[in-house]
């Protein structure tokens, strides 16, 4: 008689089975991880010779990447950053590492010896393979002796060639060859809102970058004697320091367009408000005084007042804003034009100033209304220009041609009354 199996027992037979199934399932995963595993291992030793031997390019190439076509709209990006690939990084990024890369060689450190710390110390700009280098006229100050630190560590002394108070800019000169030359951009390139890098040592840390906007062109800035004036300066609010004066401002393709020259400061320290010298300048000055060893400006042989309202009130001028000339060098050129002093003495200060004479209201057809404005249009002339000055004469205005002008110096720069 056939017995047939309980219920019981059919339950038992298939949970039997079910956990025999599981742990047949779990043994396959399991040497199939195990194969994985192995698999994996040899693979990754396969792939760390392949990389030995030809480098991650090799290994791109073995998996059918065309290296080749990879590019960027930047140069000398490598494939890997550290640890991660270039494509990991934005493509701001991927410009700021490049520019950095390229332009860190081109900066370097000037050490004076009337620095008195660290701080003082500021960068400055290869123009050369040869050893020139430029840097803020107020970065040397007055010292004697000059010392400048390359990106690799390596020092070298250096010697003064020519410095420029008027454009606040100075070039020197060390005894090397082979040196990278920072490339050169143009202001009249750039527009405002655009990004822009500094490169310097702020407070002391070395090769330091900043980045920031453009925020204005064309300012004009007085000179730290305060009797110049640096025309056509590029603002930004890149964060500059102490530190960061002589270095380079660049536009993202790394290329300079200005030095650092100062900041605007209520505290001493950077509040978003900086400016450098157009690279235009940069060029013209350092070449003179490269070839020359100074900077050589024109300059108009007379004493003048700038006018203001007292002035104009007291003297029965009908204009309040002006040059009003005080006396002019008996025998000089301005005399010999046609340019007339005063020639009724009267105290201004701590000066004797004369008044009755011409008012200098515009140089060559540039409205000339304050000091910034006269200082500003002599930083571009030499001497002997001849030039045309409109003036306020007995209530009307006459224009004399042709005055000739003067080599501008330190004497005769302060030919003012203040």
């Amino acid at each position: 008689m056939k017995i047939r199996p309980t219920i019981k027992e059919i339950l038992i037979a298939f949970i039997a089975f079910l956990l025999a199934f599981s742990v047949f399932i779990i043994l396959l995963v399991w040497t199939q991880e195990i194969d994985r595993e192995n698999r994996r291992e040899d693979l990754r030793i396969a792939l760390e010779s392949v990389i030995d031997d030809g480098g991650e390019r090799a290994l791109l190439e073995m998996a059918g990447i065309p290296v080749s076509d990879i590019h960027y709209s930047y140069e000398d990006i490598p494939l890997f950053q550290g640890d991660k690939g270039a494509w990991t990084l934005s493509e701001e990024e991927r410009r700021a590492i490049a520019l950095y890369s390229n332009a860190s060689e081109s900066v370097v450190k000037v050490l004076s010896s009337s620095s008195r710390s660290n701080v003082e110390d500021g960068a400055g700009v290869i123009l050369s393979t040869d050893g020139y280098i430029v840097t803020n006229n107020h970065v040397i100050s007055s010292g004697d002796s000059f010392t400048v630190r390359f990106f690799d560590g390596s020092e070298s002394s250096a010697e003064l060639v020519g410095r420029d108070p008027g454009s606040d800019l100075a070039v020197i000169k060390v005894d090397a060859d082979n040196l990278q030359p920072i490339a050169i951009g143009s202001m009249h390139s750039i527009s405002v809102g655009e990004n822009v890098f500094a490169l310097g040592h702020p407070y002391g840390y070395d090769w330091s970058l900043s980045k920031g906007v453009i925020s204005g062109l064309g300012r004009r800035i007085s000179g730290r004697d305060g009797s110049t004036v640096i025309p056509s300066m590029i603002q930004t609010d890149a964060f500059i320091n102490p530190g960061n004066s002589g270095g380079p401002l660049m536009t993202a393709d790394g290329r300079m367009v200005g030095i650092i020259s100062s900041i605007y400061s209520e505290s001493g320290s950077g509040e978003g408000i900086a400016f450098a010298i157009p690279a235009e300048t940069v060029m013209d000055v350092s070449t003179s005084l490269i070839e020359k060893g100074t900077v050589e400006r024109g300059w108009l042989d007379l004493l003048s007042i700038e006018l203001n309202p007292v002035i104009a009130e007291y003297a029965g001028l009908p204009i309040d804003k002006g040059i009003l000339i005080s006396e002019t060098v008996p025998g000089g050129k301005s005399a010999a034009a046609g340019l007339s002093g005063g020639s009724t003495a009267t105290q201004y200060g701590q000066s004797i100033i004369y008044i009755g004479g011409d008012v200098i209201t515009a140089l060559n057809g540039n409205r000339i209304e304050s000091y910034d404005d006269y200082f500003a249009f002599f930083f571009n002339t030499h001497p002997g220009d001849r030039i045309d000055v409109t003036v306020m004469r007995n209530g009307e205005e006459v224009t004399i041609q042709g005055v000739e002008l003067i080599k501008q110096d330190e004497g005769n720069i302060r030919w003012i009354a203040r």
